[in-house]
């Protein structure tokens, strides 16, 4: 190499962009992150709005297969004003939040004890495996049959659908404990409870968090699967209420604060695991 070249030490182009980037995300702050987001968001709604108002008066179709986003939102104005939106909404955000947390809880418990007894999990997945792959749209009726047009019915469903993903993502998340760190847990000479708590649920938390995403939304389907089918208040309810008596502005609204409970859940479990795994960025 001749005296004449200079050579340029340092990160590669691509580190370089992604520590602008850092620093760009760095001076933002958290508001400013927190506007982009939302920015973001209301982009998105704003151009599947038009698409869709554009394309409901281009197609001239017809206001019972597909009304007009004005009139799904002065349907969803008139549930808030004749006071059916929150009751029923309440209803089944309080089933929901029920059975996320309780079939988690059980999700967990038995994942641990399915990876802790090669003959339990010898005995039981099979059958685990056989209850998730028959179709629940099947399963909801029987328990219908069974538990009646109760609650045990619906909690049943919900805790159905919830604890398989918490299951499977327990047993992955202690499967992959790095094993220098489990020998660290050993040399300490902790007990059971101890390891469990110090070094196996943390070192799970990043599997479990992303399990716990999949059965929230679960949860939601649970959820208004048996309200759809055995309940007389709900957002099911409100949806079997606007396709019975063709009210499709009806029907289509409570299809969509559906799916916004679902973003809601989905957020919540996100921001949770931004939180938990700070440690990990």
């Amino acid at each position: 190499m001749s005296s004449g070249t200079v050579t340029r030490k340092g990160p590669p182009l691509g580190g370089e962009r992604r520590a602008a980037k850092s620093r760009s995300a760095g001076r933002r702050g958290p508001l400013g992150r927190a506007a982009v987001r939302v920015l973001t968001v209301a982009a998105y709604l704003f151009v599947i709005i038009a698409a869709w108002s554009v394309y409901v008066r281009a197609a001239d179709v017809p206001s019972y297969l597909l009304p007009a986003p004005d009139k799904v939102w002065s349907a969803a104005v008139e549930l808030v004003r004749n006071g059916q939106l929150w009751p029923n909404l309440g209803y089944t955000l309080r089933n929901i939040a029920f059975g996320f947390v309780v079939g988690s809880l059980i999700g967990v418990a038995l994942g641990w004890v399915l990876w802790a007894s090669r003959t339990v999990r010898e005995i039981f997945a099979p059958y685990m495996v056989l209850l998730q792959a028959a179709p629940k749209i099947a399963v909801a009726p029987l328990l219908v049959l069974w538990f009646g047009l109760s609650l045990t019915s619906q909690y049943a469903l919900i805790l159905l659908l919830v604890f398989f993903p918490m299951t499977a993502a327990t047993m992955l998340g202690l499967r992959d404990v790095p094993a220098d760190v489990a020998t660290l847990g050993k040399l300490l000479n902790l007990s059971r409870r101890q390891y469990l708590r110090t070094i196996q649920l943390p070192a799970a938390m990043p599997a479990m968090l992303a399990g716990a995403k999949i059965a929230v939304i679960d949860a939601m389907t649970g959820a208004f699967l048996a309200e759809y089918l055995a309940s007389e208040r709900g957002l099911g309810y409100l949806m079997v209420l606007g396709n019975t008596s063709n009210n499709t502005p009806l029907l289509i609204a409570a299809v969509l604060i559906t799916v916004v409970v679902g973003l809601l859940g989905f957020g919540l479990v996100s921001l949770a695991e931004r939180r938990l795994l700070r440690w990990s960025r």
